[in-house]
C-alpha cells in the first residue's frame, strides 16, 4: 500500500467527519438561534478525546467538571443567599448568570474516538431517553413545535446545502468523467436492438441531460423493466454529425424478478494503458497468472498510436472515432487479429496483435451459433483461486473428472455447474486441458472460492476455446438442436467451405440470410461423419449478423472535464445534481418497496467506506463528489419517519401538533425501541452483504 494510497484514505476520513460535522451544525445553529440551550456539540460517538469551552480552553477527555466547579464556587461566593432548588442544586438562572460572569461558554466541544457519527446534547432533548424533559426556558422541550421542527430538520437541510456546494466546487474544479459514449453493445441487448452503434454520444435518457457515463447507468438501473425510454443520441458519420431520436426498453439480464435493469451499453475505453492506480498489480509476472494473455500486451504508459494501420491518438484529445477505428477492425476481421502500433512508456515504438475474443451476449444463456455452445477455456485466475500456478489463462479444457465421472469438452456453464456441486459436497476435481496444443491434466483441485451467492468454484473465470470448433454442448429447442448436431461433434466445414474454429463458424454463417439453407458438415464424438441441413429464419440471420467481438487489453478509462469558469452556472449545475441523487435514492427505496430491487445492493458504513477508498484515489474532484453524494443520500436516510432519526423525531412533532399534546413518554420509548432495533437490524444487514463483497471475501 503506497502513500498516495494512505494519504487518499486519510482524506475519505476527514471528509466523513466533515459531512457529518457540517449535519451537526445545522442542528447546532438551528438551536442557538432559537433559544435552545446547548450542552454539547460532539463529532463522533463514545468517550471524549478532547474538549474545548469557551473560558477554559482545550483539555483532554472532558471540560465538564471543571466548568461545573467554577459555576458552583462562583454561585456559593455571589448568590448563596438566593433561593435554591429543594433538592439544593443551583437554578437555571443562577447558573446562567455565573457563566456569563466567569465568561464561560455553556457549549463543550467534543472530539469522540468513534468517528462514525456526531450529536448535538441539547438540555431537554434526548433522543434515547423521552424523559429527559427540563423545567429550564431554554430547554428542547419548552419551545414552540414549530421552533423544534426547525432544529430537527436543521441537520437534514444542511446536508442538502453541503451536497450542492459539493458539486459547484467540483464544477468549477474541473470534473474528469467517462464521457457518456457508446464503447460497444451486447450482441441481443436493449442497446443493439435500438440500433445504438459504437461511438455515438449519449445526449439525453427519458427527457434528462447525461453529462457522464455513470448518470446512464444510474439512471437505466432506476428504470422499470421492459419501459420504453426516449433516448437522444449524436452520430458522426463520414464527418458529419446528426442527431437521433430512438427509443429503449432496458430489461432485466436473464429474465431475473428482481435487480437492476440494464441496456447492454458498454463503457468506452481510452486507447491507452490503464494509469498507475488503475492496474491490476504491481508485479506483471502475478498479471501473467491470472489474466488473459492479451492484458500484458499494453501496460500503464503505452499509448496505441495506430490501428491496423490507421493513426489514432494523433493530438492527445479524448476522440470516439479512435475506438470507432479499433471496433471496426475487431468487428469486421471476424476473429482475424488486429494490428496495434504501440508506443511504450519510455518512447519506442513496437507492434503488437491483439486476438478479438467473442463477446458475452445480453442474457444469462451464454454465447452459441445456431445453439452451438464451444467448450469452455479458463479466460482468467482469480488471486485466491487454488488452481493459481496450476491452471493458466488460455487453457482448453478437455476434461472434468470428479471420482470416475467424466465430463468431456464442458461448456462453460457445465464447468461452472459441475465445479459448484463439486464443491458444495467437499470433492476435488481433475481438469484435462490443452495449452498451446500440449495435453496436460491437474488432480486434486477443491472448489473452495465462493464465485456467486451460495456457489462454489475454483476461482477462474470460464471463457470459450474459439480456436477449435468443437461443439461442448447443444442448447435445445435452437437449429442445431432441430437439425441432430449432437455435443462431442466438431464442426468441419458449413456451406461447403472448410473451417477449424468458430471464428471460421461465423465468418461463413453471418454470410448467410433469411430463407437461406445453411449446410454444417461435422464430426461425431465417435468419428462419424454427418451433414446437417439448417433453414435460417429472419430472427435467427439477425442474431448471427449481431454478434460482436470485443478485446481483453487492460485500457485505461477516457476522461473528459466537467467544468464551468461560471459561479451561477455552478451552483445550477450543483443544485440539479443534489435534486437528481435525492429523486434517485427516494426511486430507489420505492423499487426496493415493490420488490424489482433488492435491498441487498444497500451499503453500509463497510461498503461505503470501501467505495470512498476507490473514489478518492481517483483524485480530489471525485472525492469531493463522492462526498457531495453521501451528504445527499445522508439527508434521505435521516429524514425517513423512523424513530432515532431526524424524520422520525419530526413525525412526533406533527403528531403533537395534530393531537394537540406530546405523546406519552411510554409511546415515546416503545418508538424509539422499535426504531433502534430496526436500525440495528439494517445496521447488521448492510454489514453482512458488505462484507461479503469485498475481494478477499470472494
Amino acid at each position: 500500500m503506497n502513500l498516495q494510497y494512505l494519504f487518499s484514505i486519510a482524506l475519505l476520513v476527514f471528509g466523513f467527519g466533515f459531512v457529518i460535522f457540517w449535519h451537526e451544525l445545522g442542528h447546532f445553529l438551528a438551536a442557538k438561534w432559537v433559544g435552545i440551550k446547548v450542552e454539547q456539540f460532539a463529532v463522533g460517538f463514545g468517550h471524549a478525546i478532547l474538549a474545548w469551552r469557551k473560558g477554559i480552553g482545550l483539555r483532554v477527555v472532558t471540560t465538564t467538571r471543571e466548568y461545573e466547579r467554577r459555576l458552583k464556587e462562583w454561585i456559593e461566593t455571589h448568590e448563596d443567599h438566593l433561593e435554591r432548588h429543594g433538592d439544593n442544586q443551583p437554578t437555571a438562572a443562577q447558573l446562567q448568570r455565573a457563566g456569563e460572569a466567569l465568561g464561560l461558554g455553556e457549549t463543550e466541544y467534543r472530539l469522540n474516538w468513534i468517528p462514525l457519527g456526531g450529536y448535538v446534547k441539547m438540555l431537554g432533548q434526548d433522543d434515547l431517553n423521552p424523559n429527559a424533559l427540563s423545567d429550564d426556558p431554554r430547554a428542547f422541550n419548552r419551545k414552540s413545535i414549530g421552533a423544534r421542527m426547525i432544529v430537527v430538520s436543521a441537520g437534514v437541510v444542511m446536508n442538502v446545502i453541503l451536497a450542492a456546494i459539493g458539486f459547484m466546487a467540483v464544477f468549477l474544479m474541473g470534473f474528469n468523467v467517462p464521457p457518456a459514449w457508446v464503447g460497444g453493445v451486447q450482441p441481443g441487448s436493449p442497446a443493439q436492438l435500438a440500433g445504438l452503434q459504437t461511438g455515438d454520444e449519449l445526449l439525453s435518457y427519458d427527457g434528462k441531460r447525461l453529462w457522464d457515463f455513470h448518470k446512464l447507468q444510474l439512471n437505466v438501473a432506476l428504470s422499470a423493466d421492459g419501459e420504453k425510454v426516449p433516448l437522444r443520441v449524436r452520430r458522426t458519420e463520414n464527418g458529419q454529425a446528426k442527431e437521433l431520436e430512438l427509443t429503449i426498453a432496458p430489461r432485466r439480464e436473464g429474465g431475473q424478478p428482481r435487480g437492476f435493469v440494464v441496456v447492454g451499453i458498454m463503457q468506452p475505453r481510452a486507447l491507452e494503458g490503464v494509469s498507475e492506480k488503475e492496474k491490476l498489480v504491481d508485479d506483471l509476472n502475478k498479471l501473467h497468472e491470472i489474466a488473459p494473455p492479451d492484458a500484458l500486451k499494453v501496460l500503464p504508459g503505452d499509448v496505441i498510436t495506430a490501428v491496423n494501420g490507421k493513426s489514432v491518438n494523433r493530438d492527445g484529445r479524448v476522440d470516439p472515432t479512435d475506438f470507432m477505428i479499433f471496433d471496426e477492425a475487431l468487428q469486421s476481421g471476424f476473429g482475424k487479429p488486429v494490428q496495434l502500433t504501440v508506443r511504450r512508456k519510455g518512447g519506442a515504438t513496437e507492434n503488437i496483435e491483439v486476438q478479438p475474443q467473442f463477446a458475452p451476449p445480453f442474457g444469462s444463456d451464454g454465447f452459441n451459433l445456431l445453439g452451438m455452445v464451444p467448450r469452455a477455456s479458463v479466460r482468467a485466475v482469480m488471486g485466491d483461486s487454488p488452481a493459481r500456478g496450476k491452471l493458466m489463462p488460455g487453457d482448453v479444457v478437455t476434461s472434468l473428472v470428479i471420482n470416475d465421472d467424466d465430463t468431456p469438452n464442458p461448456s462453460p456453464m457445465i464447468l461452472r455447474e459441475r465445479l459448484n456441486a463439486a464443491g458444495q459436497n467437499g470433492k476435488s476435481v481433475t481438469l484435462h486441458v490443452l495449452r498451446n496444443g500440449v495435453p496436460g491434466h491437474f488432480a486434486g483441485l477443491t472448489p473452495t472460492v465462493n464465485v456467486e451467492r451460495d456457489k462454489k468454484g475454483l476461482g477462474i473465470m470460464p471463457g470459450y476455446d474459439a480456436a477449435h470448433a468443437v461443439v461442448a454442448d447443444v442448447a435445445s429447442g435452437t437449429p442445431a438442436a432441430q437439425a441432430g448436431i449432437s455435443p462431442g461433434s466438431t464442426v468441419t466445414a458449413v456451406n461447403g467451405a472448410a473451417v477449424q474454429s468458430w471464428y471460421d463458424v461465423h465468418r461463413v454463417l453471418a454470410g448467410a440470410k433469411a430463407g437461406d439453407t445453411v449446410t454444417v458438415a461435422y464430426t461425431t464424438r465417435g468419428g462419424e461423419q454427418k451433414t446437417a441441413s439448417i433453414p435460417l429464419n429472419e430472427t435467427q440471420a439477425v442474431q448471427l449478423a449481431g454478434v460482436r467481438y470485443v478485446h481483453e487489453l487492460e485500457l485505461g478509462e477516457p476522461r473528459v472535464p466537467r467544468e464551468t469558469d461560471n459561479p451561477l452556472v455552478a451552483a445550477g449545475w450543483g443544485i440539479s445534481e443534489t435534486r437528481d441523487f435525492i429523486l434517485q435514492f427516494y426511486l430507489t427505496l420505492r423499487r426496493m418497496a415493490d420488490g424489482t430491487v433488492s435491498p441487498t445492493n444497500l451499503m453500509g458504513p463497510i461498503g461505503i467506506f470501501s467505495a470512498g477508498t476507490k473514489f478518492a484515489y481517483k483524485g480530489h474532484d471525485w472525492l469531493i463528489w463522492f462526498l457531495a453524494m453521501i451528504s445527499a443520500n445522508l439527508a434521505v436516510v435521516n429524514f425517513l419517519p423512523i424513530p432515532i432519526v431526524d424524520g422520525g423525531l419530526f413525525t412526533f412533532l406533527l403528531l403533537e401538533k395534530i393531537k394537540g399534546r406530546p405523546l406519552s413518554p411510554r409511546t415515546h420509548a416503545i418508538a424509539q425501541g422499535v426504531g433502534i432495533c430496526l436500525l440495528l437490524g439494517i445496521f447488521l444487514f448492510v454489514t453482512y452483504h458488505d462484507i461479503a463483497r469485498l475481494p478477499f471475501m470472494r
